[in-house]
């Protein structure tokens, strides 16, 4: 088994998404992983424990089979700051409300860089709006400065996760 909190898996996996549905679908998958991981390492890895215990806690009809039911018994025990768990549960909501959506957003978009701002992990980090250029004005520079905020958005967006995912590669968790 290999780690999925390595920081260059991270980025190849993500790599390649340039809409912000793969992103956040692909994030989500990530963190499952991530979360699955973490949690095979908390509990006691006894053979008898492992399948009298631990599978049908973790398995799809078990109580943990849900990621946010997962997330939030991590939060209660400890294994996650809250901030990063509050990172974790909106990479969640926002995989969800894009996958919704009949529109296929861009990073740039307004009403997507609203919701990507309550991201603590995207506060500490930053990102700069651009003035946004008159749309029938110069179409090349609007088109431009679109694509330029596309590209700071979602740098800034992979500095994110692979912040918070970090945080499931903790070693002894509990």
């Amino acid at each position: 088994m290999h780690d999925l909190t390595k920081e260059d898996e991270i980025l190849e996996r993500l790599a390649g998404l340039d809409n912000p549905r793969g992103f956040f679908m692909e994030t989500v998958s990530i963190v499952a992983e991530g979360v699955e991981q973490m949690l095979r390492r908390a509990f006691r890895q006894e053979e008898y424990a492992v399948k009298y215990a631990i599978e049908p806690l973790l398995n799809r009809e078990g109580p943990l089979s849900e990621l946010s039911v997962r997330l939030k018994l991590m939060l209660a025990l400890g294994m996650l700051s809250a901030t990063a768990y509050q990172d974790l549960e909106l990479f969640i909501k926002l995989r969800d409300w894009l996958c919704d959506s009949r529109k296929d957003y861009r990073f740039s978009d307004e009403a997507l860089f609203n919701r990507l701002t309550a991201l603590c992990s995207l506060q500490a980090v930053g990102v700069p709006r651009l003035p946004n250029a008159d749309a029938a004005g110069d179409a090349l520079l609007y088109a431009m400065q679109r694509d330029r905020q596309d590209q700071m958005t979602r740098s800034a967006l992979l500095l994110c996760v692979t912040r918070v995912v970090s945080e499931l590669g903790k070693e002894s968790p509990i």
